[in-house]
């Protein structure tokens, strides 16, 4: 039983550092001074375009990228 829990748990992280790691690539992808839309991202990324709407989201709402005129862009640091 214990080794099936840690089992679930291992799992879990592996998804997540997946996620941080996909998500590193599209932050990557954003230019501060040129705008680009998802399909340009996700056709630059390799990735759904679904997903990298989900992961754009995120990076706006976390505060490190900009949404204007369907366009993202990665915001200064």
């Amino acid at each position: 039983m214990v080794c099936h829990v840690n089992r679930k748990r291992e799992k879990g992280m592996l998804k997540q550092l997946d996620m941080t790691e996909t998500a590193r690539v599209v932050f990557n992808e954003l230019s501060v001074t040129e705008p680009a839309t998802v399909g340009e991202i996700a056709q630059n990324t390799y990735l759904s375009r679904e997903r990298c709407q989900l992961i754009l989201t995120q990076l706006v709402m976390a505060g490190l990228a900009d949404y204007q005129f369907g366009c993202y862009r990665r915001l200064p640091q």
